[in-house]
């Protein structure tokens, strides 16, 4: 004579069966969830100290064109004019390069704003040399030049700052000579407060 189970122990069996499936895909998305974020952590990281870089270096072209107040040169009519030492930077984003998702909206729009700001920038200052601007100084165009381009420095170390920052780095690059007086911000600073003072009415910064 076979014995019957009783049908609460096969719905128990049943209720502990499906939990423990459960609890094994529970576990199983949770390691998921934790394995893509801890990628996703890693990639934003890389995302914002990689962009971070990329706006230092773009301080340090303003810091030298805003420093630079021309050179003379001899023209070929004989003429000395002064024409600038450094070029007047300009800053790209290669789109493709990252996953622009993982950075905070904040400073992904702060980040997509920059190449816009420059070409304002560079359409500002070809007005400027082709109306305002005369021989053989071109004081107009060096101080818009400083002007403007030392602006930008200083938001692109700004963004950069807040970049590492907000990804635990530390927030400033380290300088290849701690002993060196240079600093790009100070330089920036100086550069906008210097194109304030000596700025014509008519330029309008």
């Amino acid at each position: 004579m076979t014995s019957e189970i009783p049908s609460s122990v096969t719905i128990l069996a049943a209720a502990i069966g499906a939990g423990v499936a459960l609890l094994g895909h529970g576990l199983s998305f949770g390691r998921d969830w934790f394995s893509q974020r801890l990628k996703d952590g890693q990639q934003r990281t890389f995302v914002a100290l990689r962009i971070a870089a990329e706006l230092d270096d773009f301080a340090i072209n303003c810091a030298l064109a805003a420093s630079d107040h021309g050179e003379p040169q001899m023209e070929q009519h004989g003429q000395e004019e002064y024409r600038s030492r450094y070029k007047t930077p300009t800053f790209t984003l290669d789109y493709s390069a990252y996953d622009w998702r993982l950075l905070p909206k904040d400073l992904l729009m702060r980040v997509l704003e920059m190449p816009h700001l420059t070409k304002q920038a560079h359409a500002n200052l070809d007005g400027v040399s082709e109306f305002l601007a005369h021989p053989p100084y071109y004081e107009e165009f060096f101080q818009t030049r400083s002007l403007n381009f030392g602006r930008l420095g200083l938001r692109a170390l700004q963004i950069a700052k807040d970049l590492r920052h907000r990804v635990g780095a530390v927030p400033d690059m380290p300088s290849l000579d701690p002993e060196s007086d240079y600093d790009v911000h100070a330089e920036l600073n100086w550069a906008v407060k210097k194109a304030l003072e000596a700025k014509p009415a008519d330029l309008g910064l």
